[in-house]
């Protein structure tokens, strides 16, 4: 029961979004309802993909072909990992519109770069497959590999100075 009464005094996440709506310059408000109007949208592709993918696990379990699975297999499985690229990206969108935050991340966009990259991976065929692709391939994948570490080496460093900057102030004191 008291964990009721602390959430209903909690503001919500729309009632934050209304807040910060009267302090947002105009381009900024324009980019909120561009993100807003972008995570609607990818809801909606999100939902299509979902369906067409468990469409797709259907008729490859109706129209079971031993010569043809593995080429179904790797379709489904492109498929599914269009899916988690769009759900990454309608994440990213629709958390930084709660937060009031950059829209979209660097990080993410890289992250979402290797995601794409890998989902090309599976999409391979080895008929049509050549050395240049995938080393083209494998050197993005590494050095987009390189850039997340990196990116998320000097977001590691920011928090920790963040802590140490609050454990300093609490033993100083806010006066001092």
């Amino acid at each position: 029961m008291a964990n009721l009464d602390a959430k209903s005094t909690r503001p919500s996440r729309l009632g934050n979004i209304i807040r910060d709506w009267a302090v947002l310059s105009t381009y900024e408000r324009l980019e909120q309802i561009v993100a807003l109007a972008l995570s609607v949208i990818l809801t909606v592709v999100i939902l299509l993909s979902l369906w067409s993918v468990l469409d797709h696990l259907l008729k490859i379990l109706m129209n079971y072909h031993q010569d043809q699975v593995e080429r179904q297999i790797t379709s489904l499985f492109g498929s599914a990992m269009g899916l988690l690229i769009a759900m990454e990206f309608n994440h990213t969108i629709f958390h930084s519109v709660m937060r009031r935050g950059q829209v979209v991340k660097v990080k993410t966009v890289v992250l979402i770069a290797i995601l794409a990259i890998s989902r090309q991976f599976i999409l391979i065929e080895n008929s049509e497959v050549s050395t240049q692709k995938i080393l083209a391939y494998a050197l993005a994948t590494l050095v987009l590999g390189i850039v997340y570490y990196l990116i998320d080496r000097r977001d590691d460093l920011h928090l920790r100075r963040a802590y140490a900057q609050a454990e300093d102030k609490r033993y100083i004191g806010p006066h001092q």
